[in-house]
């Protein structure tokens, strides 16, 4: 355990050191203001009577973040952790550590994990904050902005389950970023079909839906689903690493 804490930490001095705070900033940001410009284009028709304000807002910031931004931002954070050891021969140096390949492959995960709890945290504080700032009126939904964020986290650990044996097993850095933005682009059709449920891509946007948007159909199945997922594509890329060729 000591020695993944320590992996943990030298991937996270990495990563500070490639502008990934910036991108984890703007994207939410970005998935905000267009959210909330499509809310007060089509607010009359969005906000009926008894209708939250904030709810109808988030369906449109969720539209651009749920089903676009965060499944391919999730792969952007698994291909820029073995950025640096893809090339250069970077796994030849960092194998020459004491930490197990498993334990290496771990604290990637961990620490891939950890951006995306960060940027769901980052977008919930500047959804509510441009919302204050434009003036929405009704009272903040605390409760719903902390299940989309619990459930929206829970979607994306399968995906990244997914994105990081990729990242891993691809010596390139933009080849499984292309890889996992046309997968992404699945996602809106598989969001309305049945076999969405199923789909690691849609569970993102599913997860994150509001009440009256087409969502996860049940709670039990969406986490059952998502750990099956998150634990067949952890093993199969835990045993794949463990077997690679560094060459």
């Amino acid at each position: 355990m000591k020695l993944i804490k320590t992996m943990v930490f030298i991937e996270f001095m990495k990563l500070r050191r490639q502008w990934l705070w910036a991108v984890l900033i703007i994207v939410p940001l970005v998935s905000c203001l267009l959210g909330y410009n499509n809310f007060f284009t089509y607010q009359d028709i969005l906000v009926q009577i008894d209708d939250n304000e904030w709810i109808e807002a988030w369906t449109q910031a969720s539209l651009f973040y749920g089903m676009i931004m965060l499944p391919i931002l999730s792969g952007f954070y698994c291909s820029l952790s073995c950025r640096n050891e893809n090339f250069g021969g970077g796994w030849k140096q960092m194998l020459v550590l004491p930490p197990s390949r498993v334990e290496i492959y771990t604290a990637k995960m961990i620490i891939i994990l950890f951006l995306v709890l960060v940027t769901q945290l980052v977008l919930i504080t500047e959804f509510i904050i441009t919302g204050l700032l434009l003036g929405l009126q009704d009272s903040i939904p605390w409760f719903f902005l902390f299940k989309v964020l619990v459930l929206g986290f829970l979607a994306v650990c399968a995906l990244v389950a997914i994105q990081l044996w990729m990242a891993s097993q691809i010596k390139s850095f933009v080849t499984p970023i292309a890889i996992n933005v046309a997968l992404t682009l699945l996602a809106f059709i598989a969001a309305g079909a049945e076999w969405g449920n199923y789909y690691p891509w849609a569970q993102p946007t599913l997860a994150m839906s509001a009440p009256d948007e087409v969502g996860i159909s049940s709670l039990l199945f969406f986490l059952s689903i998502n750990l099956v997922i998150f634990s067949l594509a952890t093993i199969i890329g835990v045993a794949s690493f463990d077997k690679k060729d560094i060459n």
